[in-house]
């Protein structure tokens, strides 16, 4: 952790600054934290059936391996409402996806396991630190 100082017109006000945060939280799912270093944090969720997360945000670099799939997953961006069924077939893959940029809390994002499956997921988000941001090397 860092300090940094803020010079105001009554004084010096000290702030403590950290890297930024970049476990995923949801109002109305407990993750477990499998493994945080100074580059990564590993969570696991499940959601059940008729089980919403809650309106949450998203770190801006995110990976999500979907352990097992429900056949209905509703998906909410303020008042737009997307419905994403899955077929069997496809319930019986893991899916991966890499989420490059982060969602607000203005965006009111939220999800909700709407089939009567549970849904189990790994988060592996990445802290600003650990992201190369300068040109990748040529090969």
């Amino acid at each position: 952790m860092t300090t940094r100082a803020l010079v105001t017109a009554g004084g010096i006000l000290l702030l403590a600054v950290t890297p930024a945060a970049a476990q995923q939280l949801y109002p109305n799912v407990t993750g477990e934290v499998l493994l945080e270093d100074e580059r990564v944090v590993v969570q696991h969720f499940a959601l059940e059936p008729g089980k919403w997360e809650g309106i949450h945000e998203h770190p801006e670099y995110q990976l999500v391996i979907v352990l097992q799939r429900s056949e209905e997953v509703t998906m909410k961006f303020g008042d737009e409402v997307r419905v994403v069924e899955v077929s069997e077939e496809e319930r019986e893959r893991m899916r991966v996806f890499w989420r490059p940029g982060p969602v607000a809390l203005s965006d009111e994002h939220e999800s909700g396991n709407t089939g009567t499956r549970p849904l189990e997921w790994i988060a592996i988000s990445f802290k600003s630190d650990s992201i190369a941001t300068e040109d990748s090397p040529s090969w």
